[in-house]
């Protein structure tokens, strides 16, 4: 069992994931997977989740697409697919400050 569920709700959020991608990937902390639930973007926000997979292949990714009614129904709907002990709500324009965050 994964320990930690990393979850993050998008919708159009091209401008700031890649950052909020790249500070997880940074993290000494390495038992996570990531759940992104978008709510339909239509900006580059799912081409840069792709990529993220593409560049970081060790690192578990879960992408699910489907409208939602708001942030918090999205959060509830990744809840359903986190396979960790412990989950983490991050905001897609947020960054974790420095590679220890999740020790």
């Amino acid at each position: 069992m994964t320990q930690l569920s990393i979850i993050i709700p998008t919708f159009n959020s091209g401008a700031t994931l890649e950052r909020c991608l790249a500070s997880i990937a940074s993290q000494t902390f390495i038992d996570y997977e990531i759940l992104i639930q978008d709510g339909g973007s239509t900006d580059n926000t799912i081409d840069l989740v792709k990529s993220f997979e593409k560049a970081n292949r060790g690192i578990t990714v879960k992408l699910q697409q489907e409208k939602d009614k708001g942030i918090y129904d999205a959060m509830n709907k990744a809840v359903l697919l986190a396979s960790g002990e412990w989950l983490y709500f991050l905001g897609s324009d947020d960054e974790l400050h420095d590679p220890h965050v999740l020790e």
